[in-house]
């Protein structure tokens, strides 16, 4: 009967035992990044599209900067009182040429131009609507691949709203999921310009706090509505214009920043994205059978190695001596207690013989 499994010690400096080890942490790598890119939703919108409420699950740890969203009260006025608005400090320009000489484009803008704008006002200001139909012009007039060149992307929303004057008039670019889009009459300017939309707009940062942006373009297609459940996927770049006041669904007046834009580019969903759960599931099930495959494969090298090292002449040089109870059995035993006297016997001197023997007989 035997007891003990025969077992050997592996080598743990041979090359081949050295290779499979490193194969046997290189998978179990793979397997962790795997496991981390599986972990984040977004990498899934190729099989399952976007959700439709994305930007509300797109809202981010807002860092501790207070953002103030109040919009500014005027006192109001006696029966015999009225208020002046503000006139422009300069005179704007009577057309926009924002080509130069040379045929580049000059996407700047002059910060005197929007020095009698003010944040967190209730809409846009009769004194400010020269300076936003202006910017409007500008924006227009200027290719959209040119301003998107030229613009930088988009200071965080708590940056935006809290530093407000220091980003007026600054070109940026914002990506985004639109919420509402709709036309709106156009007042009487000297600067060409014949249609108006508006925008609202989440960007990844803001949370619930939305965008608004005007533009006189839109891309073919895109959808309009005052309430949009699928939220289309744009990117708007445009010139930041200020904080601009507006009551809320809930009947509050809160302030959002306004940015001024030529068109809106929209990423219309691509066919990927808008796979149904169903169609899906075959790409999900075909991952899983070529990882299972996969690893059926390297345990079935293992297990081929194993054997072939087995039968190599390292693994009888290292294999260990049957201690077994069945090996054991012929083994002869000694008593102790033979032992013992046996070896007394041979440790002490010979005795004398008798002195009646040792003696000659008289005659």
């Amino acid at each position: 009967m035997r007891f003990h499994k025969r077992s050997t010690t592996p080598s743990y400096f041979s090359r081949r035992d050295q290779v499979r080890l490193f194969r046997l942490v290189a998978a179990i790598g793979v397997i962790f990044i795997a496991m981390h890119f599986a972990s984040k939703p977004s990498n899934w919108y190729w099989l399952t599209g976007r959700p439709q409420n994305e930007p509300a699950s797109q809202q981010t740890n807002i860092p501790k900067r207070e953002i103030d969203f109040s919009v500014k009260q005027e006192a109001e006025l006696k029966p015999d009182e009225f208020r002046s608005e503000l006139k422009p400090k300069i005179k704007l320009p009577d057309t926009v040429k924002p080509q130069l000489k040379n045929g580049e484009y000059d996407v700047r803008v002059d910060p005197e131009i929007l020095k009698s704008v003010s944040d967190s006002t209730l809409g846009i200001r009769k004194h400010e609507a020269g300076a936003l139909y202006y910017l409007l012009a500008k924006a227009a007039s200027i290719p959209q691949n040119v301003l998107e060149q030229s613009a930088e992307p988009a200071p965080p929303f708590v940056v935006v709203m809290t530093e407000s004057s220091k980003n007026r008039g600054q070109l940026m670019t914002v990506k985004g999921r639109l919420k509402k889009l709709t036309s709106l009459p156009v007042s009487e300017n000297s600067y060409g310009v014949h249609s108006l939309y508006e925008g609202w707009f989440f960007s990844k940062d803001s949370g619930t706090h939305p965008w608004r942006v005007l533009c006189t373009k839109l891309p073919e297609g895109i959808p309009q509505g005052a309430n949009l459940k699928e939220m289309p996927a744009v990117q708007i770049t445009g010139y930041y214009f200020k904080k601009y006041g507006y009551p809320s669904a809930a009947g509050k007046l809160q302030t959002a920043p306004l940015l001024i834009a030529g068109k809106i580019r929209w990423f219309p969903p691509t066919k990927a994205q808008t796979t149904s759960s169903t169609g899906a599931a075959k790409y999900i099930i075909s991952l899983f059978l070529i990882i299972s495959i996969t690893l059926a494969f390297m345990v079935w090298r293992f297990s081929i190695n194993d054997q072939k090292f087995a039968r190599s002449r390292t693994a009888k040089l290292i294999q260990q001596p049957d201690i077994s109870l069945e090996s054991l059995k012929d083994i002869k035993t000694v008593d102790i207690g033979d032992a013992l006297k046996q070896m007394q016997e041979q440790d002490s001197p010979p005795s004398e013989p008798p002195a009646d023997q040792t003696k000659p007989k008289n005659s």
